[in-house]
């Protein structure tokens, strides 16, 4: 059984805007990937949009295997 400390580790809640500026692009960008199901997000509560971190690394790794399939 895991531990409180090692689902944190595992299972990082990113917000938008810390979402956005991992991928180095604006929140109103993010929250359009949000909108056309390309990142996927945890709702907390009735008004806190959350990304995984795992989430965010997946959707970047889409990116770098569509960029070497472009070249």
């Amino acid at each position: 059984m895991k531990t409180i400390t090692e689902t944190k580790q595992h299972a990082q809640l990113l917000t938008v805007p810390e979402a956005a500026q991992r991928l180095g692009i604006s929140p109103r960008k993010t929250w359009q990937l949000i909108s056309e199901g390309q990142l996927q997000v945890v709702h907390v509560g009735l008004r806190s949009t959350r990304i995984l971190e795992s989430v965010l690394d997946a959707f970047i790794e889409r990116l770098k295997v569509a960029a070497i399939h472009c070249n």
